[in-house]
């Protein structure tokens, strides 16, 4: 059985890394701690869930060891946003961003697993004529073309559609992980989250188009 891993890439350096902390970690209490409500929900499925924080500096022996596992990026994203937040007012890192910071925590570019996106709409392009900021390619997109780009060519990327619980909840199938809409100020349940996930393979990019322009004419 394969290894799950929630890959928690932001600085404990930066100023709103205490936000994260309240979201992800204890500073929350229960209410929160978002993190150990899915690891204790996969324990009591007889699973174990590893979470991996960031480190600058550090190569993290768990991640460094991940081979046919999977590993879930968490933080909150938007429909074509290049960058993912470390919980409401936490961090923000973009794709290039995250892509550093696997790395430098350790995973190898042997990894054959599957590096899922899980944020809200990472499986979704910007809409025109919305947030100048949120019309960019889905988030899982630019981090499957990105992570090919330096050398991981044996793992599969995902992303998700719409707005995902941040931990297991109650629903039509049991404690889950479901997508949800809010229509009239009432949360509608859609479906899992794992019937809207998506698989993104990476597109590569011909550095040089005019040479094979060229070479067929």
């Amino acid at each position: 059985m394969s290894n799950k891993v929630f890959y928690m890439p932001y600085d404990p350096g930066h100023s709103s890394f205490v936000f994260t902390q309240y979201e992800y970690g204890s500073l929350g209490g229960e209410d929160m701690n978002k993190l150990q409500k899915d690891i204790d929900f996969a324990a009591e499925k007889g699973k174990v869930i590893t979470s991996v924080w960031y480190r600058p500096g550090v190569r993290d022996p768990f991640m460094s060891s991940l081979n046919t596992d999977q590993i879930y990026v968490r933080g909150h994203g938007m429909p074509g946003f290049r960058s993912i937040e470390g919980g409401r007012g936490g961090e923000r890192i973009t794709y290039t961003t995250l892509a550093d910071r696997l790395i430098a925590s350790g995973l190898k570019k042997t990894y054959s697993g599957k590096l899922k996106l899980y944020n809200c709409h990472s499986a979704e392009e910007g809409k025109p004529g919305t947030d100048p900021e949120c019309v960019g390619p889905a988030f899982a997109r630019l981090v499957a073309d990105e992570m090919y780009s330096r050398g991981y060519k044996s793992c599969t990327y995902y992303g998700y559609i719409g707005s995902i619980d941040s931990f297991a909840k109650d629903g039509s199938q049991g404690k889950h992980h479901y997508v949800r809409e809010t229509v009239k100020g009432q949360s509608t349940e859609v479906a899992r989250a794992s019937d809207l996930r998506v698989q993104f393979k990476p597109q590569v990019k011909i550095r040089n188009p005019g040479f094979f322009a060229r070479l067929f004419n």
